[in-house]
């Protein structure tokens, strides 16, 4: 073969083979389970206990800002936040924490504020 045509092979063989590589890389797999771990963990370290539980306004203070509950659910790294916070600072620092996480590729911010009552020793 002439010098030419075996430039031009080794081109075209450099360039499939590059190809080839580039095509069978594999997209990063998202841990769901790990990203809801991290979220709850952090979130419980900036508002204490995360779970379903009631609280009177003495035991929570009159200044804090504590949550109700969140539920945090994953997919694909999209962020789903439900539940009930008593203020909606609370609620745009909850997703802020999780979009912090990494592999969050989005949140979905689904939480509601209660409304902030000032007796909770009412209808007792």
């Amino acid at each position: 073969m002439p010098p030419p045509v075996k430039a031009s092979l080794s081109m075209i063989l450099i360039l499939v083979a590059s190809l080839v590589c580039g095509c069978t890389s594999h997209p990063a797999v998202v841990d769901d389970a790990a990203i809801t771990t991290t979220i709850k963990a952090k979130l419980a370290a900036e508002f204490g206990p995360i779970e379903r539980r009631q609280e009177r306004q003495f035991e929570r203070g009159a200044a804090q800002q504590t949550i109700s509950f969140i539920e945090v659910q994953s997919s694909q790294g999209t962020v789903v936040l439900t539940g009930e916070v008593r203020s909606p600072k609370a609620k745009s620092r909850a997703a802020e924490i999780a979009k912090s996480v990494p592999q969050v590729v989005s949140v979905d911010n689904r939480l509601a504020v209660s409304p902030q009552y000032g007796d909770d020793a009412v209808g007792k």
